[in-house]
């Protein structure tokens, strides 16, 4: 019910990595949706099913899922795996988006780039962006407090002459 945070991720990226690295087959049955989901699968609330399903169980039962498309034969198949974002799909249910494979290793990379051009522009290490990004965002308050303070000052004293 609540978005969830970096370190929630983060743990739920080495879970989903780890349960690939170990390459377990990707099982496929057809079945009727109502089977499915009393096999352990999720149904998306609003979603149109057919008369049969195609289920994927992975990992034995670690993840079971209602799938349309091509899919892997083996966890390992699927390389890598990145979270690029979540957020409220409905009350109570939250979506994640993911990118894996080659695509996870180009968004890591893309990633890397922008923190590089970050830290060349902001003339500090990578490894210190975040707290020299948090510190300039600091001072630009600060100022933009001191200009808002002397444009009040100026007004008063403008209003006196």
């Amino acid at each position: 019910n609540k978005p969830i945070e970096k370190n929630e991720i983060t743990k739920i990226e080495n879970l989903v990595n780890d349960m690939i690295s170990q390459s377990s087959d990707v099982k496929t049955r057809i079945m009727t949706p109502k089977e499915a989901v009393d096999n352990g699968a999720l149904a998306l609330f609003g979603e149109k099913y057919g008369d049969e399903v195609r289920v994927l169980s992975m990992g034995g039962d670690f993840s079971v899922e209602l799938c349309g498309g091509i899919h892997a034969k083996r966890t390992g198949d699927i390389g890598l795996i990145k979270i690029t974002s979540e957020s409220s799909v409905a009350s109570g249910v939250r979506r994640i988006e993911a990118v894996t494979g080659q695509a996870a290793l180009a968004y890591c990379e893309q990633t890397q780039d922008t923190i590089e051009k970050v830290a060349e522009i902001a003339k500090v290490a990578k490894a210190k962006v975040t707290e020299k990004v948090r510190q300039m965002m600091e001072d630009n308050r600060q100022m933009q407090k001191e200009i808002d303070q002397l444009k009040q000052k100026l007004a008063n004293s403008s209003g006196t002459d």
